[in-house]
């Protein structure tokens, strides 16, 4: 399906990221994988080419603005351009009731979750390729709300907004912008052990 485009996917280290990475290099894509761990982007990376696939890892820190452009740098050094880009890396606060936020937790996950994929929206409008495509991980707390994580639901309330926002901007490009809004997934970000398994996708299918 994506053979001969190129992907950026961030937080691409575990979980939604990791799957993600992987899926589109099965599907011909080759793959800038981002993490701020660059270990865990490189083991996306190991696993993507003993499957024959092609990518390359970086770390990066998406509420830096320097590592946003990186990330688009690369992509264009190493393949030409992007076509695609899931804006997917953030953080999960603790679990505390809305009284017990402290100002230093409230502005690291706003830093991380919103300004994070500010930056990273930025960068897509400015360097995707016509026709290209740029997907953004909110969450359904950003629809509904999170009473134990205030600041992580209010960062993905904004996160909407932003997509919302942006659409004319891509779209004025030849571009489309989306965001997934998925609900508890079984990922280290939430305390699930980690797992290199796939499942393949005809596996998904309704019998």
């Amino acid at each position: 399906m994506f053979a001969g485009k190129v992907a950026l996917v961030t937080g691409g280290g575990s979980g939604i990221g990791a799957a993600a990475a992987r899926r589109l290099a099965g599907e011909g894509a080759a793959v800038v994988v981002a993490d701020v761990r660059e270990e865990a982007a490189a083991h996306t990376v190991t696993l993507i080419e003993a499957a024959g696939g092609t990518a390359v890892a970086l770390a990066a820190d998406i509420a830096q603005p320097a590592d946003n452009a990186r990330m688009f740098e690369v992509a264009q050094s190493r393949y030409g351009g992007a076509d695609f880009a899931f804006l997917n890396a953030g953080i999960l606060q603790p679990y505390v009731p809305l009284e017990e936020v402290t100002l230093e937790l409230f502005d690291r996950i706003m830093a991380v979750n919103l300004r994070g994929a500010f930056l990273g929206i930025q960068q897509a409008v400015r360097h995707l390729r016509p026709g290209g495509a740029c997907v953004v991980t909110a969450s359904a707390a950003g629809v509904t709300g999170f009473a134990q994580a205030a600041a992580y639901a209010t960062a993905k309330h904004g996160v909407i907004g932003l997509v919302k926002s942006a659409a004319e901007a891509f779209a004025a490009r030849g571009l489309r912008i989306n965001a997934v809004c998925p609900g508890l997934v079984m990922t280290p970000m939430n305390n699930f052990a980690a797992d290199d398994g796939l499942v393949a996708p005809d596996a998904l299918a309704d019998p």
